[in-house]
């Protein structure tokens, strides 16, 4: 055990070394992994399929659900039950919107409730 020791310092300068990787690379690269966390922060209610859709027109990379669902894990990402106001909440449209009315009188603004209706997202119950 001394002997390995001593080889091991006399060839990397250290006595521990670096671990092993075990198992497959990951499929996806880094800019394929980006644009999937790109695509759920912009669309919380997103479907695997619709990720894997994305991947093979910007990408061309076909890779199976499985593999777009063990990415997003891997990074910490699960889905979640949405409520129907953070399916429709948009914080950055939100910003601008204020920004946009700031300089307004309070008796020129006129509120309506259901102003816009997104149907692709009205029945989706789970999210990221």
């Amino acid at each position: 055990v001394v002997q390995r020791v001593l080889q091991t310092w006399d060839e990397i300068g250290t006595v521990l070394k670096e671990p092993q990787k075990v198992g497959r690379a990951p499929l996806l690269s880094t800019s394929q992994v980006t644009l999937l966390l790109t695509l759920l922060d912009q669309y919380p209610a997103i479907y695997l399929d619709e990720l894997q859709d994305e991947l093979q027109w910007r990408y061309d990379v076909s890779v199976s659900l499985a593999t777009i669902w063990r990415s997003l894990k891997r990074l910490g990402i699960t889905s979640k039950k949405l409520s129907k106001s953070a399916l429709k909440r948009c914080e950055e449209s939100r910003r601008a919107f204020q920004l946009q009315i700031a300089d307004e009188t309070p008796e020129r603004l006129v509120f309506t409730d259901e102003c816009g209706v997104n149907l692709k997202v009205a029945d989706r119950l789970m999210g990221w």
